[in-house]
């Protein structure tokens, strides 16, 4: 396949979540129940947004080391739905050709 290109957008945040059985006799299904959980989902549907494959919430960001705090670049602050006060968003910048 020609010129075909996988591209992934992550969402990362912290808190609790609640990890429930769904399904039937034949198939079960892990499911996560959380405010948490959604939030992460909306931070992985704002990376096209963003321009950028990986969003971090500040929550997550505010215990990370500071050695792995200097790989992050702060995207934006951000007011979601219901939400007070703004949230501070993060990315880490990789270069995909420095890997190889």
């Amino acid at each position: 396949m020609p010129n075909y290109e996988v591209r992934l957008g992550m969402g990362l945040h912290l808190g609790y979540a609640i990890e429930g059985a769904i399904g039937s006799y034949y198939k079960i299904d892990a499911s996560y129940l959380s405010p948490n959980v959604k939030m992460a989902e909306r931070l992985e549907g704002m990376t096209k947004s963003f321009g950028c494959p990986l969003l971090i919430s500040g929550s997550l960001y505010r215990h990370f080391t500071r050695k792995t705090r200097g790989y992050c670049r702060q995207v934006d602050n951000i007011l979601l739905a219901g939400k007070e006060e703004p949230m501070k968003l993060f990315t880490i910048d990789v270069d995909p050709t420095r890997l190889q």
